[in-house]
């Protein structure tokens, strides 16, 4: 059983561990709040109750003789939130896409600097930042601040709801970005920035595929035996797992579509250079995988499945909206004359080129252009970062469910793009590591033969591809110019 936490839903999926096949699966959404300009917040609470009504409502529709192996987790990284002795909240989950701490990365900059920065955590200085996110309840909520035990990352804060607190993996751990990925342990100089000893980040971090205990009922809710908790991992790393992604010499990208696209591969060794693109802004990063002597390269842009529900929200005003048919509806040909630059995170989104003809359609197609565009500046800054070169981009993640987002990213890279034929690949990752934890596969190439499907693959159309080409070039050129105002 497969807990896959994302930014704004819980996915609890039973996976067959011999097919990878998808037996039975449950959702429930938690809501973001926005109590000021750039500011987001999830309720860490409220985020829990989400994963044990989805359990409770997968336990009723269990099948009779079904044997469960192990539960397991993936979750989305970069979030922080400050808890008591008991492990009560004691303020919002401040998530890595807000972007409240602006004034807190300038700090970081001139305390620490960027460079250094990058070279410690493996990460461009953003308000991404947890650390930055700790300074600015130190500034803005200092009472907070005294009275925090801990800032849990939504890994530990789930682990001590299941009774086994103080407990994270490497790769949650390095995404609180205050980890020296190459050191294997918390930074002194970020440590003594936010002014707090390493026990407040914690000191139990084990890796990913590490059985933790074992627990007969998931909150509220009875399991039908005892089961193992493997703790899982940061939703990419497993996601690149469930892509097929080699730990060596691997040919294959990995991409998970979501609140975040992100594209990646693992390393054997530290890729320096992280690049914030001054003309793109996407984000890049280095940090621990789920296998020891191993990082993730992995580069993102942080707004895209959330542009997405920010136009229902706020221009549609319809968060009801059906995103697939608003994809289905939209010509992507290359004829829509707006360009959208969606740097919403930081202050600088914008639309170019509008009239008074200019329609909700053409805005909704200029930012699903924007993202595509954004996919190829992460595809082209990732292929600069390793010799070897990639041969086949494999895509998952709700996103990926659209065919024609496919298409115009194969389109624009003029090369072909595949979808896994099961699309959950959090879950699927995290299953992987649940059966290396529990003695089911000997090995990650095992453990690959059984979890890693089949792939369809989108082929370029030439015609698009002359096209979108011309638009791209215009796109960076005006980002470039936009973002140095």
């Amino acid at each position: 059983m497969a807990l896959d936490f994302g930014t704004s839903n819980v996915h609890v999926t039973l996976v067959d561990g011999d097919t990878a096949e998808m037996i039975l699966g449950t959702s429930r959404k938690y809501r973001w709040y926005t109590p000021g300009p750039n500011e987001i917040e999830l309720n860490a609470e409220e985020v829990w109750k989400a994963s044990e009504t989805a359990v409770e409502e997968l336990m009723r529709k269990l099948p009779e003789n079904l044997e469960l192996l192990a539960v397991t987790f993936s979750f989305f990284g970069d979030s922080i939130t400050p808890v008591d002795k008991d492990g009560n909240a004691l303020y919002a989950m401040l998530p890595g896409f807000c972007g409240r701490s602006r004034s807190e990365v300038e700090l970081m900059d001139k305390e620490i600097g960027a460079q250094e920065y990058a070279r410690i955590t493996g990460n461009t200085l953003s308000t991404l930042s947890s650390v930055s996110k700790i300074l600015w309840l130190k500034r803005h909520r200092p009472e907070v601040f005294k009275k925090a035990y801990a800032f849990y990352s939504n890994q530990e804060y789930i682990m001590h709801r299941l009774g086994l607190p103080g407990v994270q993996d490497t790769t949650l751990a390095a995404r609180k970005l205050a980890y020296d990925v190459k050191g294997g342990h918390w930074s002194e100089p970020l440590l003594e920035l936010m002014g707090i000893p390493e026990a407040k980040l914690g000191t139990n971090i084990v890796e990913s595929a590490t059985a933790i205990g074992k627990i007969s009922s998931y909150g509220s809710v009875k399991l039908p035996c005892e089961l193992p908790v493997t703790i899982g991992c940061h939703d990419v790393s497993a996601s690149l797992l469930s892509t097929g992604v080699k730990l060596e010499h691997s040919d294959i990208l990995g991409v998970l579509m979501g609140t975040y696209e992100q594209i990646g591969y693992f390393s054997d060794t530290f890729v320096d250079g992280c690049n914030d693109f001054g003309d793109s802004l996407i984000f890049s990063c280095c940090y621990n995988s789920p296998f020891k002597g191993k990082y993730t390269v992995m580069d993102a842009f942080p707004t895209a499945g959330a542009l997405l529900e920010w136009y229902c929200k706020y221009i549609l005003q319809d968060e009801k909206a059906d995103v697939g048919k608003l994809i289905a509806n939209v010509p992507l040909d290359g004829e829509n004359p707006l360009i959208f630059l969606p740097y919403a995170e930081t202050f600088h989104g914008a639309v170019l080129g509008m009239g008074l003809g200019t329609t909700t359609d053409m805005i909704f197609e200029s930012i699903l252009e924007s993202l595509a565009f954004q996919f190829v500046a992460c595809v082209e800054y990732i292929r600069s970062t390793r010799k070897e070169p990639f041969h086949r981009l494999h895509f998952g993640g709700g996103g990926s469910r659209s065919d024609k987002l496919l298409q115009l990213r194969a389109d624009l890279i003029h090369a072909p793009v595949g979808r896994m034929d099961n699309i959950e690949l959090p879950s699927l990752g995290a299953c992987m590591l649940a059966g290396l934890g529990n003695g089911v596969y000997h090995d990650l190439d095992e453990a690959g033969k059984n979890m890693v499907k089949g792939v369809h693959y989108f082929e370029p159309q030439e015609d698009n591809y002359k096209k979108y080409e011309s638009k791209y070039r215009i796109y960076r050129k005006y980002s470039a110019a936009y973002l140095k105002v």
